[in-house]
């Protein structure tokens, strides 16, 4: 299962700050976060799209039946602290572009690298993406929020470096 539907490609290249997804050193739970991540986005950016719904199917479908209603909760949680504590828009790819979504935006990178690293004790690490995704404002929820998330999530592979 794929977090896309479209079927045409763009040819979208990576911009200042930004690379391709397949250059990225994450694991399939973190890539899964960022997809269920960007649906939850587009839902803010065109509500009608309702693609919360998606977001929560497809974390059933990357995490389980079981917990992937409860992870897509916890994820959504972390992202509206971090939309409470930013002052500028989130920037994503597209889920539903296959050429967009192939980016990594430089939000997205520090939202998936903090989670990331907070999944591997690297706290402050985490502190430190968070502070910067969220502009140098309060991060005291966000990280709650995701520390919550990390807890509930797979343990990741020690031998992964980041």
């Amino acid at each position: 299962m794929k977090a896309s539907r479209a079927s045409s490609f763009c040819d979208r290249v990576p911009r200042k700050n930004e690379q391709l997804l397949r250059d990225a050193r994450f694991d399939d739970h973190e890539l899964g976060c960022l997809d269920v991540s960007r649906l939850f986005f587009s839902t803010f950016a065109t509500p009608d799209t309702h693609n919360w719904v998606r977001a929560i199917e497809f974390s059933e479908y990357v995490f389980d039946h079981k917990q992937g209603a409860g992870l897509a909760t916890l994820l959504m949680k972390l992202i509206q602290a971090i939309r409470s504590s930013r002052t500028s828009v989130f920037v994503f790819s597209n889920p539903d572009c296959p050429g967009c979504s192939r980016i990594l935006t430089e939000h997205e990178r520090r939202l998936i690298l903090a989670i990331a690293s907070a999944r591997r004790r690297r706290q402050e690490r985490a502190r430190i993406e968070m502070m910067m995704l969220c502009e140098g404002n309060d991060t005291g929820a966000v990280m709650l929020w995701l520390n919550e998330l990390c807890l509930a999530l797979p343990k990741p592979c020690p031998a992964r470096n980041l």
